[in-house]
C-alpha cells in the first residue's frame, strides 16, 4: 500500500494511512482512489464488506484472483479500524443501557460473560481504552509503566524519609538557620534564570524571591508543632497509623525542599562547607535508596 510522498523520510500521519487503507477497500473502479471527505475512520462495515470478504476468502484459497499487496494490507488495518470502532460502540451501547436502567447481570447474559461483575469489568477496561469525554486520551502502556515506576519511588522515598527523620531534621534546622538564606536563594544561578524569561520581550520586571527557602522554613515550623503536639495514649491504632502518616508527609516535604540546596545552581554554600556536605550526602543517599527500591 502507498503512502504519502514524504522527502524529508517522516512517518506519514496515522490517520490518512487509515483513510488511504478504507479507500482502497471502498474503490468501486480499479485505480480510482477515493479518499473520504473527513479524514476519520472508519465510516460504515457495510462500506467494505463485499471487498473484506473477497480479500478474506482468498485467504482461505476460495477465490481467484490473487489479492494484491496493498488490498491485504489494507485489509489488516480494517481490521484494526473495525475493531477500535466496535469496542468504542460497545462503550457507548453499554453506557446507554446503564442509562435505561438495565442490570449489569442482564447485560452480561446478553454479552454472554460470565456474570455482573464480568460486564462491569468490561466496561471499565473499554473506559479506559478510548477517549474520556473531555477530550483527553487514556495513558499508553507506557506511560501506565512509567507512572507506576514514580508511584513506587515516591513511596520508597517517603518510607526512607521517615526511617531517616532525625537526620533530615537535623539538616533542615542547620539549613533553615542560614541568616542570609532568602539572599543566598535569591543571588543564585536558577534564580538569575527565571528572572530573565520573566522579563524576556517586556519591560524590566523587578526580581520575584525564590520560594524554597520561605517553605523550608514553613516546614521545620510546623514539624516543630507537630512533635510538641504527641499522640493521646488512648489513641487507637488507627489514630497512630495516621499520625505516622502525617509524619511521614512532613519529613518528605522537608527532604525535598532540603534537595534544592543540594543543587549549586540553587544556592552557594561553599564559605559553609559542612552543611553542604551534609546537604549533598542526605540528598544523594535518599536517591540511591529510592532508585534500589524502585
Amino acid at each position: 500500500m502507498k503512502t504519502t510522498s514524504n522527502p524529508c523520510g517522516e512517518r506519514p500521519d496515522k490517520q490518512y494511512i487509515r483513510a488511504q487503507a478504507w479507500a482502497l477497500l471502498t474503490e468501486h473502479t480499479p485505480g480510482a482512489r477515493r479518499l473520504p471527505r473527513d479524514r476519520e475512520a472508519p465510516g460504515r462495515l457495510m462500506d467494505i464488506a463485499r471487498d473484506y470478504d473477497r480479500i478474506r476468502q482468498r485467504a482461505d484459497d476460495t477465490l481467484q484472483p490473487d489479492a494484491t499487496a496493498p488490498e491485504i494490507l489494507a485489509t489488516l488495518l480494517a481490521i484494526r479500524m473495525l475493531r477500535e470502532k466496535l469496542e468504542h460502540d460497545e462503550l457507548k451501547l453499554t453506557s446507554l443501557a446503564r442509562t435505561k436502567q438495565i442490570t449489569w447481570a442482564r447485560i452480561a447474559e446478553w454479552q454472554e460473560l460470565s456474570g455482573r461483575q464480568a460486564a462491569e469489568r468490561r466496561h471499565l477496561q473499554l473506559s479506559r481504552a478510548h477517549t474520556r469525554p473531555d477530550g483527553t486520551a487514556p495513558r499508553t502502556q507506557s506511560e501506565r509503566v512509567e507512572y507506576a515506576r514514580g508511584l513506587r519511588g515516591r513511596r520508597a522515598e517517603r518510607q526512607w524519609a521517615l526511617v531517616h527523620a532525625p537526620r533530615i531534621r537535623c539538616v533542615a534546622a542547620q539549613l533553615a538557620a542560614v541568616e542570609d538564606l532568602q539572599q543566598r536563594a535569591d543571588r543564585s544561578r536558577e534564580a538569575r534564570l527565571i528572572q530573565t524569561l520573566r522579563s524576556h520581550g517586556k519591560d524590566k520586571l523587578p526580581p520575584e524571591p525564590l520560594v524554597w527557602p520561605n517553605a523550608l522554613r514553613e516546614c521545620v515550623a510546623e514539624d516543630a508543632r507537630f512533635r510538641a503536639n504527641p499522640s493521646d495514649p488512648a489513641d487507637d491504632d488507627l489514630d497512630d497509623f495516621r499520625r505516622q502518616q502525617q509524619e511521614a508527609d512532613i519529613v518528605h516535604h522537608l527532604l525535598g525542599l532540603i534537595s534544592y540546596a543540594a543543587q549549586t545552581r540553587n544556592i552557594d554554600l561553599t564559605d559553609l562547607p559542612e552543611l553542604a556536605d551534609a546537604i549533598f550526602g542526605l540528598h544523594n543517599d535518599s536517591q540511591e535508596a529510592t532508585r534500589i527500591r524502585r
